[in-house]
């Protein structure tokens, strides 16, 4: 049994040794912080005006020695499907990796950019987002996460698999319940959520932490629609605060 300070609960982490001798892993962070103005993503239009803390791509590469799979988690709210269609077409070309082999996912942050052509922006969020898309942070988005699964590939090592489940209760169920019984988006203490954090950490032979990866549900939009900085939001600062406690990068997957 080990004790996590982030989750306040005991974690009970299993280390497995892989049946294949050749396992290897690697987790890498790449800086995907814009330098110039952006239009942020969530809640109304709205431009940064600064950054308060930096947002990354985290990617993590699980090989077996028959199949590579690289997970990604970006400090991003969300980004168009033609983005993901993008990059996994260039990797294809440039490296042979299927885009079954990457699974790339967000931590869906409301103070990061837009990503990606407008499309499903003006379907799916009309209203918010009636201004030219960035073509110039998309494309250093792309280009920035393919180079990071390039050096990730590159810093593959020998490694095996730890497992473990721990609970918290920083989420919580949103559809309330009206005092004339109609739903509304709130606070509901009663309803259900799910609150356990599933832990996938790769380690090196010794037990030396690699990286890690939690899987948490919840909605971290801690910051409001006035933030004009960038930020990462509440999942970044959880991922940060490992990231200091276990001297490796962490993959938030919500």
């Amino acid at each position: 049994m080990r004790y996590s300070p982030v989750f306040l609960l005991g974690l009970f982490v299993i280390s497995l040794a892989v049946a294949r001798a050749e396992f290897r892993a690697a987790v890498v962070k790449v800086d995907i912080t814009p330098t110039t103005p952006q239009w942020l993503m969530g809640y109304g239009p709205r431009q940064l005006t600064g950054v308060r803390d930096k947002i990354y791509h985290r990617i993590s590469a699980l090989d077996d020695g028959g199949t590579q799979t690289f997970i990604v988690a970006s400090d991003l709210c969300l980004f168009s499907p033609t983005v993901y269609d993008d990059v996994t077409a260039t990797l294809k070309k440039e490296i042979g990796l299927e885009p079954r082999q990457l699974w790339w996912t967000v931590t869906h942050s409301h103070s990061t950019p837009e990503v990606g052509p407008p499309g499903m922006y003006g379907v799916l969020l009309k209203g918010r987002s009636d201004h030219p898309s960035n073509r110039d942070y998309c494309e250093f988005v792309k280009t920035v996460l393919v180079a990071g699964i390039r050096d990730a590939r590159a810093r593959l090592a020998p490694a095996r698999i730890a497992i473990g489940t721990g609970f918290s209760r920083a989420n919580i169920n949103r559809c309330a319940r009206d005092a004339d019984g109609k739903i509304s988006l709130g606070l509901n203490p009663d309803g259900p959520a799910d609150r356990q954090i599933g832990l996938l950490r790769p380690e090196s032979p010794d037990g030396a932490p690699l990286g890690l990866i939690a899987n948490y549900a919840m909605h971290g939009t801690v910051l409001a629609g006035s933030m004009l900085q960038v930020s990462g939001d509440g999942p970044a600062v959880v991922s940060s605060y490992v990231e200091e406690k276990i001297g490796s990068s962490m993959l938030y997957i919500n």
